[in-house]
């Protein structure tokens, strides 16, 4: 009987560590049309997208990816990436008011 109550115990410690360590909040994956600008001032700036219904967003990418997007400023593109949306009451460096996008892709639109 004590083999077996070790044995339920050691099976829920482990259930219970791989539950524990799952995420179950729904990724927010979007896709926004938009012109890429440069915010802030130097040497402090940061690239951002606004989008075609005046919604603004930080893009957060690798540093080639960011240089070439840089160069992209007044040309209509599509990204798709993670969306973080800003926390109420806490201003955060970098962000700006619609939240930031972490980069998985993008693509020039004509």
């Amino acid at each position: 009987m004590k083999k077996i109550i070790k044995v339920f115990l050691l099976l829920s410690g482990v259930f219970f560590s791989i539950f524990s360590l799952c995420s179950f909040q729904k990724n927010s994956i979007i896709t926004v049309k938009g012109i890429i600008r440069v915010y802030g001032n130097e040497p402090f700036t940061f690239i951002g997208i606004k989008t075609e219904n005046n919604k603004e967003y930080t893009v957060l990418a690798a540093a080639d990816v960011e240089k070439e997007l840089r160069g992209t400023q007044g040309k209509k593109i599509e990204i798709t990436g993670i969306l973080t949306r800003p926390q109420k009451d806490k201003m955060e460096l970098e962000m700006l008011k619609d939240g930031k996008i972490e980069l998985t892709e993008w693509k020039f639109i004509e």
